[in-house]
């Protein structure tokens, strides 16, 4: 729909009405205008669109209360201490790939759906970092961590087809709502038993230091009201269903490419010789940050960013004016645009690569940069906050699976599309591949 309203009106913004309501998609000039314009709310998107209001849908409360708790600790404390977490994270990603992908015949391959067995490592590895070794092998977190996004977002999709009125009693009866809910009462069941273990340590006057985000919550809410338990879940949500799709189109991408693979295992090898698990090592390995950049380029999270709701009226420079009370977004139409990219329709892992070797334009060729060319993390003050550590905690995984197996595409499996779901853009989940156990150039 919208690629057929902007071939014949390339000039107009789009007006589209789904479950959620009337979105007004506008055009990618109007990117640098409304990126940090007070007056259209990301919060007050989710809110409406995610029922946040309602019990099992807290995980979309925290991230949007004012005081702005949850972004604060992923841009200060998590993002400052991504050198510092950059060697636990392949320590726990080293164990779980030899659990999750178990190989003793160097010569037998084994036939596996990439995206389930990366959802149980991503959420392991995400966890070590957020709670620490105490939690991320606790099965019981791990599911919640897994599966609560999935319950949230599909219950919030069934209740929204109810009209508004209705909600709030509905939701105690349809099923989906009924797991989002058990999934929140179990969170609080795991996380509560870690905070009152910790506040019994303080009773005690027992010195146990943690630097984890239950830790970080606690120093930066400074007595601002918040909710422990939800702003894990908040973290899980933002963090582990976006970085696995990440990794899940990236080795499907690289598998229909194996050329490159050489090279990406090349790269990996000295630089880790020369710098070891540093943040500055994931920093210089430019191939595998294009690599990750070109699959995010060709499959964003959807067709459209930078959604919003408008607290006011508001009118741009080109004659635009949206209503106070309006939800609007801008189309990623860019991402697929010729006159942007070359073949824009074709993977190109090197395409990246090759951009921050021309002279200033080394910055813009950066997985974690954002512009009106490349909105994968949004753009402007609510372009995702945890953008640093998910293209670390992605290239850590990746170094780990591609320097310990061989990879290839199921033979008799069809070629992997890029499915479309309203907004949504994911990767294909009837995919298959086969991996063999090979030998690493270094010790990992």
């Amino acid at each position: 729909m919208l690629d057929a309203w902007f071939r014949e009106h390339p000039n107009q913004p789009a007006r589209i009405i789904g479950d959620a309501g009337e979105v007004i998609v506008l055009l990618p000039h109007l990117t640098n205008e409304m990126r940090n314009d007070p007056r259209l709310s990301f919060a007050g998107w989710i809110v409406k669109n995610f029922l946040a209001h309602i019990p099992g849908f807290e995980g979309f409360r925290e991230g949007s209360r004012d005081s702005q708790i949850v972004q604060e600790v992923i841009m200060k404390d998590l993002t400052k201490y991504l050198n510092k977490i950059t060697e636990p994270l392949s320590e726990e990603t080293a164990l779980a790939v030899n659990e999750l992908y178990p190989a003793d015949d160097d010569q037998e391959r084994h036939t596996i759906s990439p995206r389930e067995r990366l959802l149980r490592l991503v959420a392991r590895v995400s966890s070590r970092v957020f709670l620490g070794e105490e939690i991320c092998r606790n099965e019981a977190w791990l599911r919640v961590t897994r599966e609560y996004t999935v319950d949230a977002f599909g219950a919030a999709e069934e209740l929204r087809l109810w009209p508004a009125p209705l909600r709030a009693l509905v939701h105690w009866f349809l099923p989906s709502c009924r797991r989002a809910r058990a999934d929140v009462a179990e969170a609080r069941r795991i996380i509560g038993a870690v905070l009152d273990k910790r506040r019994l340590q303080k009773l005690r006057g027992e010195k146990v230091e943690y630097d984890d985000a239950i830790d970080w919550f606690e120093r930066e809410a400074r007595g601002r009201e918040y909710d422990p338990t939800v702003a894990q879940l908040t973290l899980s949500m933002a963090a582990i269903h976006t970085t696995t799709e990440l990794v899940t189109q990236v080795m499907s991408d690289i598998a229909q490419d194996p050329d490159i693979l050489d090279e990406l295992r090349h790269e990996m090898v000295q630089v880790l010789r020369d710098g070891g698990w540093k943040k500055t090592s994931l920093y210089n390995m430019k191939l595998l940050d294009s690599v990750l950049k070109e699959s995010l380029r060709l499959k964003p999270t959807g067709i459209i960013s930078m959604r919003r709701l408008a607290s006011d009226n508001i009118r741009f420079s080109d004659g635009t004016s949206i209503r106070k009370g309006s939800m609007v977004a801008v189309t990623a139409r860019k991402h697929w645009d010729a006159g942007v990219y070359e073949k824009p329709e074709a993977w190109d892992g090197r395409r990246f690569l090759r951009m921050r070797e021309t002279p200033g334009r080394e910055h813009v060729a950066q997985m974690v940069s954002t512009g009106p060319d490349y909105l994968s993390f949004g753009h402007g003050q609510h372009a995702c906050p945890g953008r640093f550590f998910a293209a670390n905690e992605a290239k850590v995984v990746l170094i780990h699976l591609l320097l310990k197996y061989d990879w290839r595409l199921s033979p008799d499996a069809p070629r992997p599309r890029i499915r479309h779901y309203g907004w949504t853009l994911r990767a294909d989940p009837t995919t298959t591949m086969q991996y063999r156990r090979r030998r690493p150039e270094i010790d990992l």
